[in-house]
């Protein structure tokens, strides 16, 4: 019959055997899409790793384009040399001498500050101001006979006593197109104090430093979260302490205000700026009213890294104080400082 048993086995045979090459495809189809998998897996690991190369032969090639750009300016080439201007310098602790002994003023002028007089903006804690760049401008250029002008000298020497780390950095900014700026801006001829005055290596550094201020009465200008010598004794020698506080961010747009509480101290205060580039102008604005001014930027806390044996500023870390790290970042809850001595200094707050 069509449809007896033997029909019936017949089927079932079959089926059996395509079921059996379903499996069979089945699992060659598997083992095809695993060894797919591990091709896909194999090429985005090489993809990450190729990648990971380009990064640091980017890296590579950016760094060694800064080198060579640099190199004639570092090596002094005689056929660079009608291009290659270096301005001279005081020693650090000639432009200290000056600072104590004679009573200068000195405003300090940094990447940032050149950056602002080209109408850049090279700092988290100040917006980009036309005012400001203007301002600097006339700083840098004023001639007198009272007020140093500070500049870092390391951006215009040999870099070969510097880690490598260091000196690549300045390579980074100190591009031809800097160095340009700078020497259309510098004068030939001047003299200019040492802006790193404040660096600390050793107890001589720390000592010379500290006689700035001892026994004078002194009103330091700093920002809200700044803290300038809480929880240390860098000015453990000054006869008194007086603070105006300003804002952490953005102080030149109170600019006329702390000019105006700074100018109702006595003319025989010292005057301490530690407020980023605002302290630059007013370094100036006071030295001009009669004051002596000295701005001290981060002397808090490379102190603070002197005491501690820190090999770089970034690595110090006060919960109640702006640190270095912070103008990198924004965001961090920075408290109040409630330590009453320093309450008790505070003669004004404009923030």
């Amino acid at each position: 019959m069509e449809n007896g048993p033997e029909e019936l086995y017949r089927r079932i045979a079959a089926l059996e055997e395509e079921n059996a090459q379903l499996r069979d495809w089945q699992k060659q189809m598997n083992m095809l899409c695993s060894q797919m998998l591990d091709m896909l897996e194999k090429q985005k690991t090489d993809l990450e790793e190729k990648s990971g190369r380009m990064e640091e032969l980017w890296r590579f090639e950016s760094i060694n384009r800064w080198r060579i750009d640099s190199l004639p300016y570092e090596l002094r080439d005689p056929d660079f040399q009608p291009e290659v201007f270096k301005p001279h310098f005081l020693t650090s602790r000639e432009t200290r001498r000056l600072i104590r002994e004679e009573h200068r003023s000195i405003a300090r002028l940094g990447d940032g500050e050149f950056a602002a007089i080209a109408g850049r903006q090279r700092w988290n804690f100040q917006g980009q101001s036309e005012l400001l760049g203007k301002r600097l401008k006339e700083v840098l250029q004023s001639n007198r006979e009272d007020l140093l002008i500070g500049l870092n000298p390391t951006f215009y020497m040999d870099l070969s006593s510097l880690p490598e780390l260091d000196a690549d950095g300045v390579r980074a900014y100190m591009r031809p197109e800097v160095r340009r700026q700078h020497a259309a801006l510098l004068d030939r001829d001047r003299y200019y104090a040492d802006a790193l005055f404040h660096n600390m290596y050793s107890e001589q550094d720390v000592a010379e430093i500290k006689s700035i201020w001892q026994g004078r009465d002194c009103v330091i200008i700093e920002g809200v979260h700044t803290g300038s010598g809480v929880g240390n004794d860098l000015f453990a020698g000054c006869h008194s302490i007086k603070r105006i506080l300003c804002p952490a961010e953005n102080a030149f747009d109170r600019y006329d205000e702390i000019l105006s509480a700074a100018s109702e101290q006595s003319r025989d205060s010292l005057m301490l700026l530690a407020l980023g580039p605002t302290a630059t102008v007013l370094a100036y604005d006071l030295c001009c009213r009669g004051y002596q001014a000295v701005d001290i930027g981060h002397t808090d806390l490379i102190y603070e890294k002197y005491r501690g044996g820190l090999q770089d500023l970034y690595q110090v870390k006060i919960p109640y104080k702006y640190c270095s790290a912070d103008e990198r970042i924004k965001g961090r809850e920075i408290p109040g400082i409630e330590e009453p001595e320093y309450l008790q200094q505070v003669i004004a707050r404009i923030v």
